[in-house]
């Protein structure tokens, strides 16, 4: 194809536009994308933006009726269609698109919707064209968010929302969308799927000053969208592909308005209808998310367990697609629901540093500070959340990111929190202590006085060495002291209420007012004989709440942990600490029934049984276990090297120092001696061999670790070779 033929056949285009004409430009078109696409459009993008020009005033403008007639005027226009939908796709620069892609002004739209309110017919051929144009502007925005700061953008989703989404016809069109089997006109899906997905993908980059907000769009559709849902959720094989579109954008819409304004309480009410629960629509998004996966069938279930498993079968296959824009969504939903155990299968593990932290980089050289359309405060908060997973926390050491993120700290203040939660690692611990930029951030003095206070924690896990055991109880001033996430203070006021009736001493925090958070904890803790573990998801979470029990641990306080979220099963550092303790479930029982059950623990007295650390050395070493079977190998048969595989394998890379020499016969031994000693004891063992080998301290909660891997390993079902009966470990 010669550049003076499309140049040539635009011009003639846009003089006499013939059939002959519109078949060759068709024609061109169809060909031209075959080409060098990139070097094409910087070629002849003078007369393809002329060929745009005119294409947005054919239909701002054109008053003709789009029949059969004019087929070769249809085709062009589809051919025109597909032709920017490759330039949304193509390496070209973002000016470059937009220049193409976008109408040189309001007029333009204004007359777009004049002609679309002229025509009465619901399948008029000219609604597709326009279906077309409008799919490739959401398009264009999904792919460069930045679009959505264009003043033009902005006006098209002003008129699309006063005139179209929060109008009285797009009201009749979701009710006859709750029509078990619709039927579409094209008119109904230009509505539905089409400025649902273009305003969706819109109000992802929370807009300012824009007519409508996100509640009033939202309380205008809930209803109808709720019961759409309802119907449509037990009707999925059956679902056509025009429901579907229509489905997923609205979908889309009602997400981007959550994102806009967030998820709370009045607003999660909206979906509740008649005889309806948010669990009911809740269970209805399950259902749908498992058709879009697997397309094979539709299992309604109950909001239970097994409905949870479900979801999380989904997700963990969802998280192999290939689509950045996918994994975020993916990871994100993940790290909200996975427990510790289940996000180990996730492949959010191996690719935290390929994938998260390049997303954050891109924002952060983003002129919007923006991936796509996710903010980067979006992901930060993503990060936070995967932060708290002990298990990412490897992951994290090993990506060389953490200056990356002390660097944005200022910025970003968020970071603090990440950084704190991270800094519960040990390795990570021993590079923040040797970071010169963050020992200079922690120094300063911040206003904000929750800053402050998250430094105050990263301070604290970074000077954690010098932990003392409380060796007199007889000192404390108070009965019990109740920690718990003020997420749940209301069911923890009444429990404190409760216990003063009970004549008992009760320490709690009620106001969340300290000057030092840390300081006031380290007093609360000292002051108190029994500590009640108030167990919850917000209480894992929150790393003030972390280093509070682990504080109360390490001082050999009596724990009592108390289950109060019935949504929540105790994983991660969380049940380590409460390994070995009597639960509290507090969702199985009248309030008045676990309180006497708490009442009754409260009267028994903590109980030590003192015994002997013993630490033997090695035996000759056995055949060597690969690294990939471990988890599957009988611990008795691992070598030395296996041992310290393992443990760095389990983030306890802290001990590999510490137990040098030991194969897994006395690996197993040793998780024997330390259930007969006290925590004392082991720690005081424990801290001596790890001094004379490593100048470091291990902490009980390390020892209490070591304790639970090595006692699981053995529980699993395991793949026995042949071995010496020499071998076996006994009791000494």
């Amino acid at each position: 194809m010669e550049d003076l033929n499309i140049e040539q056949l635009i011009s003639r285009l846009i003089t006499a536009p013939s059939n002959n004409i519109l078949r060759e430009m068709s024609y061109c078109l169809i060909e031209a994308q075959d080409s060098d696409f990139d070097t094409l459009i910087a070629t002849l993008f003078h007369p393809l933006f002329t060929l745009e020009t005119w294409a947005w005033e054919v239909l701002s403008r054109d008053s003709r009726q789009w029949n059969n007639d004019e087929q070769e005027c249809f085709d062009l226009f589809h051919n025109i269609s597909n032709f920017n939908k490759k330039i949304i796709l193509s390496n070209n620069d973002v000016h470059t698109k937009g220049s193409l892609l976008l109408p040189a002004n309001t007029d333009i739209i204004d007359g777009v919707f004049e002609q679309f309110k002229k025509r009465n017919d619901e399948n008029e051929r000219f609604l597709s064209i326009i279906y077309l144009w409008f799919d490739n502007l959401s398009l264009l925005m999904r792919e460069h968010i930045e679009f959505a700061s264009a003043s033009i953008i902005i006006y098209i989703n002003e008129r699309i929302t006063s005139d179209i989404i929060m109008t009285d016809q797009f009201k009749i069109y979701l009710n006859e969308l709750q029509d078990p089997c619709p039927l579409f006109t094209m008119k109904q899906v230009f509505y539905i799927k089409t400025c649902s997905f273009l305003l969706g993908e819109y109000l992802c980059s929370k807009p300012h000053d824009f007519p409508h907000n996100g509640q009033e769009i939202l309380e205008y559709l809930a209803e109808d969208y709720t019961n759409i849902i309802l119907i449509h959720s037990k009707t999925i094989l059956s679902w056509s592909k025009d429901l579907l579109s229509c489905i997923t954008h609205l979908i889309g819409l009602i997400t981007a308005c959550h994102l806009w304004i967030g998820t709370k309480e009045e607003i999660l009410k909206m979906f509740m209808i008649s005889d309806k629960t948010i669990y009911d629509y809740i269970e209805s998004l399950i259902d749908i998310l498992h058709h879009q996966t697997c397309h094979e069938r539709n299992r309604p279930q109950l909001l239970n367990d097994e409905s949870i498993l479900n979801l999380v079968d989904i997700l963990l296959k969802y998280d192999v697609i290939n689509n950045d824009r996918f994994y975020l969504r993916i990871y994100r939903l993940q790290s909200k629901i996975l427990s510790e155990k289940q996000i180990k299968k996730s492949n959010i593990v191996n690719k935290i540093n390929k994938i998260f932290f390049y997303y954050l980089d891109q924002a952060w050289k983003s002129p919007l500070k923006k991936y796509n359309t996710i903010p980067i405060e979006e992901l930060l908060e993503g990060l936070l959340t995967l932060s708290q997973y002990d298990t990412m926390k490897n992951p994290i050491a090993d990506s060389n990111e953490l200056q990356f993120l002390i660097e944005k700290s200022d910025e970003y203040p968020i970071i603090y929190d990440i950084l704190w939660s991270l800094s519960f690692d040990i390795r990570i611990q021993a590079e923040l202590r040797l970071n010169q930029t963050l020992k200079n951030k922690l120094e300063s003095n911040y206003t904000n006085e929750q800053i402050q206070n998250i430094i105050y924690g990263i301070q604290w896990n970074l000077n954690s060495n010098n932990m003392q055991i409380n060796t007199d109880t007889n000192k404390a001033k108070y009965d019990v002291m109740i920690s718990y996430s003020h997420e749940d203070k209301s069911i923890c006021t009444q429990l404190y209420h409760e216990l003063i009736q009970k004549d008992f001493k009760v320490l709690i925090d009620l106001n969340d007012k300290h000057h030092n958070i840390m300081d006031a904890m380290v007093q609360a803790v000292k002051q108190s004989f029994t500590i009640i573990v108030c167990i919850s998801k917000h209480y894992k979470q929150s790393n003030y709440c972390r280093a509070e029990a682990q504080y109360a641990f390490g001082r050999q306080l009596k724990i009592i942990p108390i289950l109060i979220d019935n949504s929540y099963k105790p994983d991660g550092w969380l049940s380590y600490l409460i390994r070995g303790l009597s639960l509290i479930d507090f969702t199985k029982y009248e309030f008045s029934h676990g309180m006497q059950i708490l009442l009754d623990k409260l009267k028994i007295p903590p109980i030590s049984v003192l015994s002997t650390l013993v630490v033997r050395q090695p035996l000759q070493n056995v055949t060597n276990v690969s690294l990939s079977t471990l988890d599957s190998t009988d611990m008795c048969q691992w070598t030395p090297n296996d041992v310290q595989q393992w443990l760095i394998q389990n983030n306890l890379s802290q001990m590999t120092d510490c137990l040098s020499g030991l194969n897994g016969s006395y690996l197993i031994r040793l998780s024997k001696d330390i259930a007969k000693n006290s925590p004392q004891e082991n720690l005081n063992l424990f801290q001596e061999h790890s001094m004379k080998k490593r100048g470091k301290d291990i902490s009980l909660i390390d020892i209490s670790r070591l304790q639970t891997l090595i006692e699981e390993h053995i529980q699993k079902p395991t793949t026995t070779k042949q071995w010496s009966p020499k071998l076996c470990c006994r009791m000494m």
